[in-house]
């Protein structure tokens, strides 16, 4: 073991600097990158799909302005939650030292995790205020509604879970370091 050991300590060690480690970086993409960056142009493209076709398909033509705008804006809210989450992953805090770089990264983490449920619920919102107006409702639709309500509000029940544990990961990371 001790030429092993030798050899081991003998290996020189290659020196970069912080330039050339970021060259590095930016050349090998992470797959984690790349399944977002998919997932963004995906939701891009449908969501432009969606736009394209909803005038003809979903009778905006016959709905006010006002509502047809508010489906746009809904749908820019979804889009807006994920450019944002790129933009987050893509660019990372760094501060002087670890400690302090996951200290900014909580603190962005924290008002990316506000945006992602608030912009859910207000695209939510949007949406269905758009396909809900001029219905003629009775019993069975109200029903209807009522468990597409219950839904959306036990799906940002458990985002907001999610959210809240991973905060609470990175927090504990943060408070460990710290000793």
């Amino acid at each position: 073991m001790d030429p092993l050991k030798a050899a081991w300590d003998n290996t020189p060690t290659p020196s970069r600097n912080t330039a050339e480690i970021a060259a590095i970086i930016d050349q090998q993409a992470s797959p984690v990158m790349r399944g977002i960056r998919k997932q963004l142009i995906i939701e891009l493209l449908g969501y432009t799909a969606f736009l394209v076709v909803y005038y003809d398909f979903f009778d905006g033509d016959k709905k006010p302005f006002y509502l047809n705008a508010l489906l746009v804006i809904s749908l820019l809210f979804l889009l807006a939650y994920n450019v944002a989450g790129y933009t987050l992953a893509k660019n990372p805090s760094m501060g002087n030292s670890l400690l302090e770089s996951m200290q900014r990264q909580l603190q962005r983490l924290k008002r990316y995790a506000l945006v992602s449920v608030s912009s859910r619920i207000l695209a939510f919102a949007g949406i269905f205020t758009f396909f809900l107006a001029g219905i003629h409702w009775n019993s069975s639709k109200y029903a209807a509604i009522g468990v597409i309500i219950l839904g959306i509000i036990v799906q940002q029940f458990f985002l907001r879970r999610i959210w809240m544990g991973r905060i609470k990961r990175l927090s504990d990371t943060i408070a460990g370091l710290k000793g």
